[in-house]
């Protein structure tokens, strides 16, 4: 199969960018040639391999102008762009990384008959502002301006039954759940999990107000610290552009027992660093899936999850980790398991790390070929 797959921006370093590389050198390696549409990779996660082209956005300087000039311009950049790869590479599919409709859009005025899928983390975008949308749309993201055409697209592909049923609810679309993949990386070693651990709490997500660092770090300060008073919080991140002030709000709450990472650390970093976690806390509300959690659990980390996201249809509560309704139930869950005697949380880290193993890289890969294949196969009006 011949698979042009869209993501605009691959040098920057976030789930999606991360899930991207995983599926398109998994599915090189089971034999499929690929094609990326971007304006920039990173050539360290990137690098050029034998059946992988990429065709790269000509990016112009936007000098004044409002806002529906500089995406008038962006989008005739990325028309030009997807123009010159279907020419080209000949793709038997499309594949759009993220949930922009407009991509699968300019596909289908290229080449009505090209099939064109949507891998969605959400339907909506929840980070943009009035304030901040010039940025996504020099990044060529255009949230919330072209919803819709969320219908255009053959086939809508999300990341979990909590994303399925949004999409559903916002435009009565139905979607083929494919659960994210985590590196191999982070299955080569078998962790210790006998192994006592301290109380280390661990959470990993940009630095953005969704996230709730800051919320989590007052939690810390007042309710877990005076419960385990060797408690330690380690928070890994990197700073958003879009988010500056709250990256300065997050330092100034920093407080004793609570580290703060703010760079890219590399895969074997992370897996040290889960090693080290008795619990990894997950405290965003409505997070559509994340890919830090089940890194941990692969590392035998016992995860605190938010009930009201995808990532709760990863466990069954007291066996793999525990699901917070509330605030409370954040506080109170990570205590119990700081505190629960060692027989008890080893049980919960070997059921956790044998969870993990469904998010493997192949199991996801295999998934997404069986659902594109259905492109193939159809004939489209």
């Amino acid at each position: 199969m011949r698979i042009l797959v869209i993501h605009p921006h691959l040098n920057v370093f976030g789930g999606s960018e991360r899930l991207t590389r995983i599926l398109v050198y998994e599915l090189i390696k089971h034999g499929h040639e690929v094609a990326i549409v971007t304006k920039a990779k990173s050539d360290t996660w990137f690098p050029e391999v034998p059946g992988l082209h990429f065709f790269y956005i000509k990016y112009t300087e936007h000098v004044g102008g409002d806002i529906k000039s500089l995406m008038k311009l962006r989008v005739r950049e990325l028309y030009e762009t997807l123009s010159k790869a279907i020419d080209e590479f000949k793709p038997g599919v499309v594949l759009s990384m993220l949930q922009e409709p407009l991509y699968i859009t300019l596909t289908k005025i290229i080449d009505p008959e090209l099939g064109g899928a949507m891998y969605i983390h959400y339907p909506k975008e929840e980070e943009v502002t009035a304030e901040n949308l010039p940025i996504f749309v020099d990044m060529y993201r255009f949230p919330r301006i072209f919803d819709g055409f969320y219908r255009v697209a053959n086939l809508h592909i999300v990341n979990s039954f909590y994303t399925a049923r949004a999409l559903y609810h916002m435009f009565g679309l139905e979607g083929y759940v494919v659960y994210p993949a985590i590196e191999w990386d982070f299955f080569l070693y078998e962790p210790e999990l006998k192994e006592r651990r301290n109380n280390v709490i661990v959470y990993v997500g940009r630095f953005v107000p969704q996230k709730r660092q800051d919320v989590l770090v007052e939690w810390f300060r007042k309710y877990i610290k005076p419960e385990v008073p060797d408690a330690k919080l380690i928070l890994v991140g990197t700073k958003d552009p879009r988010h500056l002030e709250y990256y300065r709000k997050l330092i100034e709450l920093s407080t004793e027992g609570v580290e703060i990472i703010d760079r890219v650390l590399s895969n074997m970093e992370m897996i040290k660093l889960y090693r080290e976690a008795k619990v990894y806390i997950h405290p965003r509300i409505g997070e559509h899936f994340g890919m830090a959690p089940v890194e941990a659990m692969a590392q035998g980390a016992v995860p605190v999850l938010p009930e009201k996201s995808g990532l709760a249809e990863l466990i069954t509560p007291g066996v793999e980790g525990y699901a917070a309704r509330t605030d409370e139930d954040f506080i109170k869950l990570t205590i119990k398991l700081l505190k629960m005697p060692e027989e008890e949380i080893l049980k919960m880290r070997m059921w956790s790390y044998r969870k993990a193993w469904h998010f493997n890289p192949g199991r996801f890969c295999r998934e997404m070929i069986a659902v594109l294949k259905t492109l193939l196969a159809e004939e489209w009006p």
